[in-house]
């Protein structure tokens, strides 16, 4: 049922199976927050701003530090699964290495029990599936880590270009204000020189 190669893998298959759908899975699901996510892009910012934009009577300070909040309310749902695909890149290599050492512990016994010569192919034999669960490991750890990287970026990206956008928002209502306070002071020194 399963293929030769697996049970090759020995003790170390069925977790390094676990973490490779566990990692896809998470891959999958980032994959489709993402591209849901830059859908969504304008309607979460038109959120936002909406909320920025009831409490623009506010001092900056307070839009300052409620911008803030609105943007670590969003951050859980950027970052979920990045940490978990660091974790699989950090420890399928691990169990790949371990399935090496258990494999090439294996591979001395079946030696050891040999009492005439030892042939190449005994050897061979014993290393070659030793040194299969490293790799399998380090197929698994490599785009775990590259994916992680990649949805940390875009979570990154995504956020920051919220910041910068919201800021833009808070400070225009500065801006607003300052002008109408100035536009009534104009006036009136007008009045006065006429």
């Amino acid at each position: 049922m399963l293929p030769e190669w697996f049970h090759q893998l020995g003790l170390m298959g069925w977790p390094l199976a676990g973490c490779s759908v566990v990692a896809l899975s998470l891959c999958l699901e980032r994959a489709v927050f993402f591209a849901k996510s830059r859908w969504q892009k304008e309607e979460e910012y038109r959120r936002l701003s909406g909320y920025l934009t009831a409490h623009k009577e506010q001092p900056q300070p307070v839009r300052d530090s409620l911008t803030s909040v609105m943007l670590s309310e969003l951050q859980p749902a950027y970052y979920r699964g990045i940490k978990s695909l660091r974790v699989i890149g950090i420890v399928s290599p691990m169990l790949g290495l371990l399935g090496t050492i258990l494999g090439i512990i294996s591979a001395f016994q079946a030696i050891s029990m040999q009492t005439g010569p030892v042939s190449p192919s005994v050897i061979a034999d014993g290393l070659w599936e030793a040194m299969l669960t490293t790799a399998v490991g380090l197929f698994i750890a490599l785009p775990a880590l590259l994916t992680a990287h990649l949805f940390a970026h875009l979570s990154e990206q995504q956020l920051e270009e919220f910041c910068l956008r919201l800021n833009r928002l808070s400070v225009s209502f500065e801006i607003g204000e300052f002008a109408e306070e100035r536009e009534p002071r104009e006036l009136s020194a007008e009045k006065l020189a006429a």
